[in-house]
């Protein structure tokens, strides 16, 4: 998330677990946005989580599940977290409607997230474009965009409000750094109406339109 959707290369991921390994600690990756990483990478999602004791996959995400998620990990992990599962109420009945969910992502959404990928790229390039905006991080490797209105002279929490008034959501991570993340439901003519909603906003501000507003 404030890391703008960036790839841990595999090397640190392996140097960080080998600290864990001589301290004598598990390692468990919270990959809520692997599939991103591994579909940006050209690689398997293995290649990022096999290193760790377990780790966690999110359904509900790029994936475009209505909820779920996986875990993974040894089989005595797993018996003891499904045992854990059970006794703090975790249990679901007739949850294989959600499963058959989850079951069609990973069959027909993973290589698809490419398409989210492509778009974030797409709105950071608008984005980046509009005098007053800056892009933070810079590089976008995946479905999150970050940029800072300070240039503006609005904050961010106000951009947001404007945003949000002509149809676009995004969020405010800080008094001047908004958040865009890009999936499923959003598509490319939603991109561009997006560009165009932060360059007026930022156009107006500019001019003085929204002088002396500090939202």
């Amino acid at each position: 998330n404030n890391g703008g959707g960036t790839i841990w290369p595999k090397k640190q991921i392996e140097e960080v677990v080998a600290v864990a390994r001589r301290h004598g600690l598990i390692v468990h990756m919270d990959g809520a946005r692997i599939l991103n990483a591994a579909v940006a990478a050209a690689e398997k999602a293995k290649a990022f989580a096999g290193p760790c004791d377990s780790a966690w996959l999110d359904l509900s995400k790029g994936l475009g599940c209505p909820v779920g998620a996986v875990l993974a990990g040894s089989k005595t992990f797993i018996e003891a977290a499904w045992q854990w599962k059970q006794r703090m109420g975790g249990a679901l009945r007739q949850s294989g409607v959600l499963a058959a969910a989850g079951l069609y992502a990973l069959d027909h959404h993973v290589e698809r997230l490419a398409e989210d990928h492509a778009n974030a790229r797409t709105l950071g390039e608008r984005v980046g474009n509009v005098a007053g905006i800056r892009l933070d991080p810079p590089q976008i490797d995946t479905n999150i965009v970050f940029f800072d209105t300070s240039g503006t002279g609005l904050q961010a929490a106000g951009f947001c409000e404007r945003l949000l008034s002509k149809g676009v959501r995004m969020g405010a991570m800080g008094p001047s750094r908004i958040r865009a993340v890009t999936h499923h439901d959003v598509s490319a003519d939603g991109i561009a109406e997006a560009g165009k909603a932060v360059a007026e906003i930022a156009g107006e501000a500019r001019a003085g339109k929204h002088k002396g507003s500090s939202r």
